[in-house]
């Protein structure tokens, strides 16, 4: 009796190293899974991390800005209008420049609207700006939308003159700072812009204040990545 059982579990062992076999590789699969699904979000934290450059048609300047922001278009079908426009437009424009114009704008990166559902933001960008007409002292005078005075910041080696251009209409506020340079025998405007409505406009409990900081400090790390090129 005790040979034929061992004889049976002799005769069995095949099939349970076959089992182990299987299932060995049925646990490394699900390890690798497992694995995958781990690294996923990190993944995906990398892919919303990454930059991407931005150089101008003529190829003068350039900058870096991360995926996370929204490149704006203008509109085909209106060019003075600027697309998507829930994150590029705002009663004071922010994708525009100190006289608040838009057809010198050649770039306009804007803050993500949508994450800011609920506040009293309405919207934000870096923009990059020519004007072709204005001369060197031109350049350095800002009369628009009222008279600034200017204090000096270096970008990658570059002084700028930089002006206060912020203002007020119909209820909106604008907080915004412009960026200017002569360079190549064209005046550069750079603006950072930042349009919301007065907390103490709206009822009580309705929105709660953005951080404003935190779009500030989005939008000046791109201003910090602009270079002349040529």
């Amino acid at each position: 009796m005790l040979e034929r059982d061992a004889e049976y579990k002799l005769l069995g062992m095949p099939d349970c190293v076959t089992l182990l076999t299987k299932y060995a590789s049925v646990g490394c699969l699900l390890v690798g899974i497992a694995l995958t699904t781990v690294l996923d979000p990190q993944q995906r934290a990398a892919r919303k991390e990454s930059n991407v450059r931005f150089i101008s048609p003529d190829g003068m300047f350039a900058f870096e800005y991360p995926n996370s922001l929204i490149k704006c278009e203008r509109d085909p079908k209106q060019s003075d209008w600027w697309i998507p426009a829930r994150s590029c437009e705002a009663v004071i424009p922010v994708c525009s420049y100190a006289s608040l114009t838009k057809d010198a704008t050649v770039a306009c990166i804007a803050y993500p609207a949508e994450t800011l559902i609920g506040t009293n933001f309405e919207a934000a960008a870096f923009t990059v700006n020519k004007l072709d007409e204005a001369t060197a002292e031109e350049c350095l005078q800002v009369t628009e939308p009222h008279p600034a005075t200017s204090h000096k910041e270096k970008v990658n080696g570059v002084t700028f003159d930089v002006f206060d251009v912020g203002g007020v209409a119909a209820g909106s506020f604008l907080d915004a700072d412009a960026y200017r340079n002569f360079h190549q025998n064209r005046c550069y405007e750079l603006d950072l812009r930042i349009a919301f409505v007065s907390i103490g406009a709206l009822d009580p409990g309705t929105v709660k204040e953005f951080d404003y900081k935190d779009v500030h400090r989005s939008l000046k790390s791109v201003l910090n990545t602009f270079t002349f090129v040529k």
